[in-house]
């Protein structure tokens, strides 16, 4: 499967997205290699809870996400076991088959900004995370945090988490000029979602810095 296929049609987050609103329309995600950076571990995104609203109202930080379907609960199951065995690559090599399988099938049920369909990509993010695909998770996670951004606000718990695992991924990138291709977004959605004076994106933008002024 050839890189824009696996985004398309959704994309990821681009200024564009911050300043309109909208997801851009395709993407290029960049090499899976990364900076030898430390930055902050979020814990990795979970399975749905059993029980929740339908979708989330808007501007609520305690609301929670929706419980997934019924039927798709044990294919569900069967990706986020994968997560406790990293070093399987087969293993997580047809979980990631079956999260794409399962992204087609609930974005077209359910729309591709519903939180059945955002929890889903959270799970394709992590998946790629663990596969060494730095730079591809980095872009995953831009997308969801500007999903999650839309479906509960920026200040909400999941879109705080989201852009926090976009930091995390960014900073496993090794290649510096992969890293410098992803960093002006990742800067633009921290503007965003933690505010500019945030450590986090102090952080990144000192990184960024760095990168662009390193020889060669």
């Amino acid at each position: 499967m050839h890189d824009d296929e696996r985004f398309a049609p959704w994309g990821t987050v681009t200024p564009r997205f911050w300043t309109n609103g909208r997801p851009a329309e395709t993407a290029q995600p960049a090499e899976p290699h990364g900076m030898q950076l430390v930055a902050e571990r979020p814990h990795p995104p979970v399975a749905p809870p059993s029980t929740g609203p339908a979708q989330p109202e808007p501007g609520t930080r305690e609301a929670k996400p929706a419980p997934p379907p019924e039927e798709y609960r044990e294919r569900i199951a069967s990706i986020t076991a994968a997560f406790a065995a990293p070093d399987d690559h087969q293993r997580l090599a047809a979980a990631s088959a079956e999260a794409e399988r399962l992204d087609q099938e609930i974005s077209t049920r359910y729309g591709p900004t519903h939180t059945h369909t955002i929890n889903v990509r959270e799970l394709r993010a992590h998946l790629a995370h663990l596969g060494g695909e730095a730079g591809v998770a980095t872009r995953w996670y831009l997308h969801t945090t500007g999903l999650q951004a839309a479906a509960w606000g920026a200040a909400h718990k999941l879109t705080q988490d989201s852009a926090r695992r976009a930091v995390h991924t960014w900073t496993s990138i090794t290649a510096p000029q992969d890293a410098l291709a992803l960093g002006p977004e990742l800067l633009t959605m921290l503007a965003a979602v933690t505010g500019e004076e945030h450590r986090i994106y102090r952080h990144v933008r000192s990184v960024l810095d760095k990168l662009r002024t390193a020889p060669g």
